[in-house]
């Protein structure tokens, strides 16, 4: 038994990866759609112009006013360089992660990984700072994607001093364009993928609950996908540092199917209330699924 599941882990973990990705992914007409999306907000802000009425495929720019400035060095790139720069920032990352997390390359297959690598979305280099640690790279973090923060919550030094470098930036960024073009930026919002418990709110206090109970067995991973408002597929990546010593959960959340986070988090946490209250010997045996991930 014990020898079908190293097989199942190591053949086919990866196979399903690939199938999702070559099905719901790979698709050539949204590679690099990010950083390019990313990119042209930033010069137009540059320019004087709104970075949030900029769309990309019909859909308009909804990142907070702060992420712009990571975009602001590389405007003065041809638009073609600068994307370039961004999918081999966002590329580098992910292989430093997965070396960081210390399992083989090809987890660097996980489809929201590889969604948000192919569209060259800065989200692999926020888990990659996240993972990192120390302050400065959770600063940056939550400068690049605000709601890189909940995973600080076990973190407060990490969480304040990333605040305070939120408010510093305040006079720097265009708050008073961002919040003229809120209701704009709800309605893209609205259009998401949004898997999370707020696709379904009955879902949000069992959700949360289940957080709190799972708080000492990484939660802080889980939260974003579980519970952020308007997630994309590509959030299901900063779940990667919770799962990848748990092949069933990373087959589960290979998946792009909405509630699937939540749902989890719910069943892991109901999972662990029943093993406490069984006591010592219960709490012992292996379920495969309650101990998501190690503590970086």
């Amino acid at each position: 038994m014990s020898g079908l599941r190293l097989a199942a882990a190591r053949i086919g973990l990866p196979a399903w990866f690939i199938v999702i990705d070559l099905l719901w992914i790979a698709k050539p007409d949204v590679l690099a759609i990010d950083a390019r999306h990313y990119q042209r907000a930033a010069s137009a802000w540059l320019a004087g112009s709104d970075p949030w009425m900029v769309t990309e495929s019909g859909v308009g720019f909804a990142p907070g006013p702060h992420t712009l400035l990571f975009y602001a060095p590389t405007s003065f790139l041809p638009l073609w360089l600068a994307q370039v720069v961004w999918m081999g920032i966002g590329l580098a990352a992910s292989i430093w992660l997965v070396r960081r997390l210390g399992v083989p390359l090809w987890w660097l297959l996980f489809p929201p990984l590889v969604h948000a690598i192919w569209n060259g979305n800065p989200q692999t280099i926020a888990v990659a700072l996240l993972v990192a640690g120390g302050t400065a790279p959770a600063v940056l973090a939550v400068g690049l994607k605000l709601y890189a923060g909940v995973a600080l919550a076990l973190r407060p030094k990490d969480l304040i001093v990333s605040a305070i470098g939120l408010a510093v930036s305040l006079p720097l960024l265009p708050w008073e364009l961002y919040l003229r073009d809120a209701g704009a930026i709800a309605g893209y919002l609205s259009g998401s993928w949004d898997g999370s418990a707020w696709r379904l709110p009955i879902l949000i206090p069992p959700t949360i609950l289940g957080l709190w109970i799972l708080r000492r067995r990484g939660a802080e991973w889980l939260a974003v996908p579980a519970i952020w408002p308007a997630t994309q597929f590509y959030y299901v990546a900063m779940a990667l540092p919770a799962v990848v010593k748990r092949p069933l959960l990373a087959a589960v959340f290979a998946l792009p199917a909405p509630l699937l986070v939540p749902i989890a988090v719910i069943a892991m946490a109901a999972s662990t209330v029943w093993r406490e209250r069984r006591g010592p010997q219960a709490q012992q045996r292996p379920t495969g699924i309650v101990r998501v991930g190690r503590k970086l």
